[in-house]
Parts: structure tokens; C-alpha cells; sequence
């Protein structure tokens, strides 16, 4: 089947890699796993060697047949899973997975780790240059810095573009992300309004970032520096000195 740009497929083909990673999958310590994007099924037919329970969540409607006749034991819903009320589907905890087209994997991730159902460990394949700012560690990015609120993020494997068909223009990574929330629900707005507003500019120090805002009283001794070199804790001193 060929590959559709407009959905952003790359179908992953490596099966020694995809051995290693679905053997790496069994770190999550959960029976069931919601695969996003499986494509023609790869993944899916090895995640039944992990997980007992296992639902695919396909975009594209000829894949999505595809996939139900092929594993007819397996839920498969034809749907976006940005569209997707996780609340209607779970009623259990899951890991989850997927091998996401490129385009759509940060608004994936962050739906996953921000709900309720986020309770256990899960793996993403996505293009290697996002994978680095998933990553917290000094110089800190705003991604790395709204995402550690909620979850722990590492680096699993770097994966070559011959991995995939059609092969693609870039490296891919393949990330976990372990459920931390550091913060307390309340607060999270708040807290990503000032990250995202220090980051607004981000060569300037944080002072001119938040000069006459809510937050400038909470800065202290934290105006000279830009906000890459700020860690998540020390935006929380801000907001709470700010409030």
C-alpha cells in the first residue's frame, strides 16, 4: 500500500529494531496498549507478544480495514486520535505507543500526558530534532520545560532513516515518557503562561521577557538570565514569589 504524504506515513520495516523496541515496551508493567498510527500493522501484530489487551487507533479508513480484517481480535477504531474522548474509551490503565507521522506527534504527546489516563509508562517514535527538546537538560526549552510537569522524558535509540518506507528526510528517536507530575493541577496554567511568555524571546534575558507582567515581582535574583538557563523548579520559586 502506498504511503500518503498528506497523513505524514512512514511505514517502519526494520524488524530486528522493531524486536528491540517492542521488547523494550515491556518496561511499562501494563496488560493493555493503545497503538496510535499503526499503519499497516508492523507493531501491532508484535505488541500482541506484550500486551494482552490492545486497541489501534488508524486515521486513515483503508489502513483501518486493512488492520481489522488482518488482526480480527484486536479493537481497531478508524478515528483521529486528536478527535479522540479518551474518557469514553479507557476504563483501565494502558500504556501507549505509536510510531507518529511527524506533523502531528508534539499535540499527540501532549494530549496523552496531560489527561487523567496517563498513569503508566509510555514510547513514541518521533523525528529525532523533537525528541532533543522532549529532553530536559541545560540548555532547557520550553517543550522540555512544560513537559517535565507532567512526565519524566529519555532518550531510548536513534533510528535510521532506512528503517522506514518511504524512507524520510531525517533521523527518528524512540522516547519514553514516565508519568511525574510535579505540580498541582491548578497551578499547571498559570506556571506554562509564564514559561511560554519567558520563552517569547527566548536570546533575552527573562527580565525583558517579563518586564510589566503578573510575573516580574517573582524574578529576584533570576533577571539577568535567559530563560534557557532556568530549570522547571526555578520557575515554580518564580510563580509562587509571583502570586
Amino acid at each position: 500500500m502506498k504511503a500518503k504524504k498528506s497523513l505524514g506515513q512512514n511505514f517502519f520495516i526494520n524488524k530486528n529494531l522493531g524486536d528491540y523496541i517492542i521488547n523494550t515496551l515491556k518496561d511499562t508493567e501494563c496488560d493493555s496498549v493503545i497503538e496510535i498510527g499503526p499503519g499497516m500493522g508492523f507493531f501491532t501484530e508484535k505488541l500482541s507478544t506484550v500486551f494482552k489487551n490492545i486497541t489501534v487507533i488508524e486515521k486513515d479508513t483503508e489502513l483501518a480495514r486493512t488492520l481489522q480484517f488482518q488482526f480480527p481480535d484486536i479493537k481497531v477504531l478508524n478515528e483521529d486520535f486528536l478527535n479522540l474522548d479518551l474518557d469514553s474509551l479507557l476504563n483501565t490503565e494502558v500504556s501507549f505507543f505509536g510510531s507518529l507521522p511527524f506533523n502531528v506527534s508534539k499535540p499527540i504527546i501532549r494530549k496523552i500526558i496531560e489527561d487523567k489516563h496517563f498513569t503508566k509508562k509510555s514510547f513514541f517514535i518521533v523525528q529525532k530534532e523533537v525528541a532533543e527538546k522532549y529532553i530536559y537538560k541545560q540548555p532547557y526549552s520550553s517543550l522540555s520545560l512544560t513537559t517535565h510537569i507532567y512526565a519524566d522524558c529519555k532518550k531510548i535509540i536513534d533510528i535510521s532513516p532506512d528503517s522506514f518506507r518511504p524512507k524520510p528526510n531525517v533521523t527518528s528517536s524512540l522516547i519514553s515518557f514516565t508519568p511525574n507530575r510535579k505540580v498541582d493541577n491548578k497551578d499547571i496554567p498559570i506556571l506554562e503562561d509564564l514559561i511560554n511568555r519567558s520563552f517569547k524571546q527566548p536570546r533575552k534575558n527573562i527580565f525583558n521577557n517579563l518586564r510589566g507582567s503578573q510575573f516580574e515581582k517573582g524574578l529576584n535574583t533570576f533577571k539577568t538570565l535567559r530563560p534557557a538557563q532556568l530549570s522547571l523548579d526555578e520557575f515554580i520559586q518564580i510563580y509562587k514569589y509571583s502570586l
